[in-house]
């Protein structure tokens, strides 16, 4: 712990002002859970190697705080900062610190549930096997919305514009450019250096390119941007969401995942054959295990929508193109693809660990990238086709069949760890049962105001 104190006196140095410390973590069902402490209190943690406590059980809750199937009410485990992604929180005036914590249990060993220790260990595992790195680039788009409130209570979400299209700047576009100038201003101050941002094809909706980072670095940045573009709508008196299809028949929002395969240290031959062939090997693993990944990608059953031709969202099967959005793995470079099929429903730690699990498991078998080139959707392939470039797995269209798909992937739960697994689906299956309890406008307004 005496790195952290060092890195925390440095931060609170440099961020005076600083009296409450978030201690952040997400949940299986990607809603941020919070414990809040006062510096000074944090601070004398620190520096008596003391962790704060919880029950085990936060990690298995489903909505309305009920305890997933097959969970326990006993245990506990213990909240340890990482200090390196310390910063104050935008609107705060300085007043709030957000760290993002591993949980792990008395001995400082991650529990067998934490998405984010697991993360960084399969990426661990990828450097230290294969001799590369992975680089993740990840795409923001949320809609801007406008609640609609009876007696002070928020009953609905209305849409801020329809004179909207992709990368248009139409007049009624230029009426909320202090909005998203606001927001571009308000990244930088959280230390995000925003790629570029521009309009998406919903109706108010904004896509914000976040930088490329390794791995843990990627997800720590980019619920960080998530958090900023929400507050500073609040502060105009929008909504920004992130949820799937928040206005019915409109675009979906997506959240893809650029994914480069990289040479460690000094070597930099990315264009090398080793590496290409590492780099294809590891994105056949992707193909291949897709179906169980999608139980972490697409993780609610509006997910779903996703999974059709003509939207530029993925397609209906497991294939790839170059520079071709109508596929589920967009080929960008020899060692770079985007993932599409990633909604913002979708944990990122958890989306992260599934990809690394199934980029790993076929570079120690050398796949062959196969499924591919499609240079248009799979579906409009003739038969001939398809067979051809060996797109031959059609992919699941509902949650159930890729949670299903999810739990008859030995080689994805053995690596990924068998507790993950088998947590994450008895959570979704019991979330996706409250959800189907209500009509389609309950739902809808349900998820917006949660995501």
């Amino acid at each position: 712990m005496e790195h952290s104190v060092d890195l925390w006196e440095r931060f609170v140095g440099e961020n005076e002002k600083v009296e409450f410390v978030w201690l952040q973590f997400l949940s299986y069902t990607s809603n941020a859970l919070v414990r809040i402490i006062p510096r000074a209190k944090f601070a004398d943690m620190l520096k008596q190697g003391q962790l704060l406590s919880m029950t085990r059980a936060i990690l298995h809750l489903l909505p309305g705080d009920r305890l997933a199937e097959g969970a326990s009410t006993s245990g506990k485990l213990h909240l340890r900062p990482d200090i390196s992604t310390a910063y104050c929180q935008a609107g705060s005036n300085g007043t709030r610190a957000v760290i993002n914590v591993d949980c792990v249990d008395e001995n400082g060993v991650p529990i067998g549930e934490c998405a984010r220790a697991k993360l960084e260990d399969l990426h661990q595992i990828l450097k230290r096997e294969m001799g590369c790195g992975l680089l993740v680039g990840f795409e923001v788009e949320v809609m801007f919305m406008r609640p609609k409130q009876e007696g002070g209570v928020t009953v609905d979400y209305e849409p801020m514009n329809f004179q909207h299209a992709f990368t248009s700047m139409t007049p009624e576009d230029r009426t909320y450019l202090d909005l998203i100038e606001a927001v571009a201003r308000a990244l930088s101050t959280v230390d995000i250096a925003l790629e570029q941002f521009h309009a998406e094809a919903g109706p108010g909706q904004w896509e914000f390119v976040l930088p490329p980072a390794e791995p843990l670095r990627a997800v720590d940045t980019l619920l960080r941007a998530r958090e900023t573009i929400m507050h500073v709508a609040r502060t105009f008196g929008f909504r920004a969401t992130v949820s799937t299809q928040p206005i019915p028949q409109q675009a979906c929002n997506g959240a893809h995942v650029h994914l480069s395969v990289n040479a460690l240290g000094n070597d930099k031959r990315n264009g090398s054959k080793e590496l290409i062939q590492k780099a294809e090997s590891f994105f056949a693993g992707i193909m291949r295990h897709l179906s169980a990944i999608l139980a972490y990608s697409l993780p609610s059953d509006i997910s779903y929508g996703r999974i059709a031709t003509g939207i530029w969202s993925g397609g209906e099967y497991a294939a790839w193109g170059w520079e071709n959005k109508e596929v589920a793995l967009r080929r960008i470079q020899q060692n770079r693809f985007e993932i599409k099929l990633v909604d913002g429903l979708a944990n990122p730690y958890l989306v992260l660990c599934a990809l690394l699990t199934a980029g790993i498991s076929g570079m120690r078998e050398k796949l062959p990238l196969t499924g591919g080139n499609c240079d248009k959707a799979a579906a409009r392939m003739s038969v001939e086709e398809r067979e051809t470039l060996g797109v031959k797995d059609l992919l699941p269209i509902t949650l159930d069949g890729s949670l299903a798909a999810l739990e008859g992937d030995s080689q994805m739960q053995d690596l990924m760890g068998p507790i993950i697994v088998s947590s994450y689906v008895s959570l979704k299956k019991g979330e996706a049962e409250f959800l189907r309890a209500m009509d389609d406008d309950q739902r809808r307004i349900w998820l917006i105001a949660r995501y």
